[in-house]
């Protein structure tokens, strides 16, 4: 088949299974991967093969660079610990205990191969993580530490992942000097890649704008070059592009570039919007087509026991988890290190959730289609086609079982937030008091009836957003509901207008080009107007 032929296929099931989800209980993510697996059985789609670097290459740096970007870096600071003891301690735990593990379960896996399906399925997914747990009401803080280790332990875990199957392949075993020295030859230099290609980036763009050309389209596309730049400049040295696109994702977001216009940011947040919905999309097709690929090589394994060994690694998975975060959590709260989730001890119902939140998805995928064929003697590596079925079915239990799960776990458990609505409702206040400080003086000088009328009211709504942001539960709601009544009338005349404009559209009074103009200002106006009202 075509790339062409196959890229429009998969943008097709895209569409057609983002139709479909909602008639469904399931994820978007979950449900993308189950109409892939389906759709591999389709002749002509059950021959696909994913080249795992350029599967890396093409998704990944703009999946990874976008979840970066949004991740505020101020609420990661304040849980980089428990965040780092994740992204690294858990890492390197589960590589060792799942290797041991797996060679005990099969004595003929040696055990530098077991440590590769260790390395394999230790860090949880950025993009099937973020996918998953996106429009779920988890607390903040477990958000910020989800999102957080899912990013910074794909690193971790593909240096783990490499250094195990150098062993593999070599049929040797390496030192933890070696293991220390590359780790920190591979994160110390991506990180340093990072921040230099987006310092680059940022000089650019700003030159681009400070020429004058401030095309918003010509934006998006100079922002989209940086994290495919970080990811191939990182590779080329030898050292994590993974690491290097999300340093530079993390800087990119706390950093706006200086003369960018309303309009730019509007395209930008609304093209990686579209960025992140289409790849992830692909990502999750891509992934479910190839599981029926990763469980065939196992023929010398009975059903049976090739259950038992995926749910026992699954097991041990989570064992695992459950152990360090509740483990970590009580240090942290005895030696006064970090976030634990409350002031008594480490609250039960966010560790759950912190626990619960596991899935596995393309990085595990791209791993395990990266393991060799053959070791350096030339012979077949051994256990290859087990060590790719059990990171399939690691992928599929963690979708099926955690993230299938979680929104009903969410809603059970109805963890208590973080007090995030608070800086909102702060921040809203002294906004609407700077403005309110601003019109003041100008009102003196208004001499017209009409101004001053329309700054009156002006002033009205924003001492309307004070008493929302400030009042009590009565007064707040009392306020909702006069700006809610208002916004009422006013998308109601929108409405009006827009049917005037395509009757004259249709009556040919007007052409295409004024249609459209006119058009797109009822949309703007239209999307103000319909904000929530307890949001100002």
């Amino acid at each position: 088949m075509q790339v062409i032929d196959l890229a429009l296929i998969l943008l097709l099931i895209v569409v057609v299974a983002g139709t479909l989800v909602r008639f469904s209980r399931i994820p978007l993510p979950i449900f993308l991967v189950v109409v892939g697996a389906g759709a591999s059985f389709v002749p002509g789609l059950d021959q696909i093969d994913v080249d795992p670097e350029v599967f890396l290459l093409l998704f990944i740096p703009p999946l990874l660079f976008a979840d970066a970007r949004i991740l505020p870096r101020r609420d990661l600071l304040r849980v980089i610990k428990p965040v780092l003891g994740l992204a690294l301690g858990l890492v390197v735990v589960t590589v060792v205990c799942v290797g041991y593990f797996i060679h005990w379960l099969v004595p003929a896996m040696p055990l530098a191969v077991a440590f590769t399906l260790g390395a394999i399925v230790s860090p949880t997914d950025a993009v099937a993580t973020v996918a998953t747990t996106s429009e779920l009401p988890l607390p903040a803080r477990v958000t910020h530490i989800v999102n957080a280790e899912s990013l910074l332990n794909d690193a971790t875990g593909l240096v783990a992942f490499k250094l195990a199957v150098v062993a593999a392949a070599a049929s040797s075993t390496v030192t933890f000097g070696e293991v220390g020295t590359q780790f920190f030859v591979l994160s110390g230099g991506g990180v340093l890649v990072g921040v230099v290609v987006e310092w680059l980036g940022r000089k650019l763009r700003e030159k681009v704008l400070a020429y004058g050309s401030d095309e918003p389209a010509l934006y998006s596309l100079l922002t989209v070059l940086v994290p495919y730049a970080a990811y191939l400049t990182a590779e080329s040295l030898h050292v994590s592009g993974i690491l290097a696109v999300v340093t530079s994702g993390l800087w990119a977001g706390g950093q706006e570039v200086k003369g960018l216009s309303v309009e730019g940011r509007r395209h930008s947040r609304e093209f990686w919007k579209m960025i992140s919905y289409v790849f992830n999309g692909l990502v999750f097709v891509l992934l479910g087509l190839q599981l029926r690929h990763m469980v065939a090589g196992v023929e010398s394994y009975g059903a049976g026991h090739l259950a038992f060994l995926a749910f026992a690694l699954w097991a041990v998975l989570m064992g695992l988890r459950f152990g360090w975060v509740w483990a970590s959590a009580w240090a942290r709260f005895k030696l006064d290190l970090g976030w634990t989730g409350g002031h008594k001890g480490p609250d039960a119902k966010r560790m759950f959730l912190l626990s619960w939140a596991a899935v596995r998805g393309s990085i595990t995928l791209a791993a395990a289609l990266s393991v060799p064929l053959l070791t350096r003697d030339w012979m077949p590596l051994p256990e290859r086609g087990l060590v790719i079925f059990l990171a399939a079915a690691t992928i599929i239990l963690t979708l099926g079982i955690n993230g299938i799960s979680f929104p009903w776990i969410i809603r059970r458990l109805d963890a208590p937030g973080d007090g995030g609505e608070i800086e909102e409702k702060l921040a809203r206040a002294e906004m609407a008091r700077a403005a309110l400080e601003a019109l003041s003086p100008a009102m003196v000088r208004l001499a017209d009836s009409q101004d001053r009328e329309y700054a009156e009211t002006l002033m009205t709504r924003y001492e309307g957003r004070v008493a929302m942001a400030e009042g009590g539960p009565s007064l707040a709601e009392r306020e909702a509901q006069h700006v809610a009544s208002a916004r009422a009338l006013r998308l109601a005349g929108i409405e009006a207008e827009r049917a005037c404009l395509r009757d004259l559209s249709e009556k040919n009074l007007v052409n295409d080009e004024v249609f459209l103009l006119l058009e797109e200002e009822l949309d703007q106006r239209e999307m103000t107007f319909s904000r929530e009202p307890t949001r100002g």
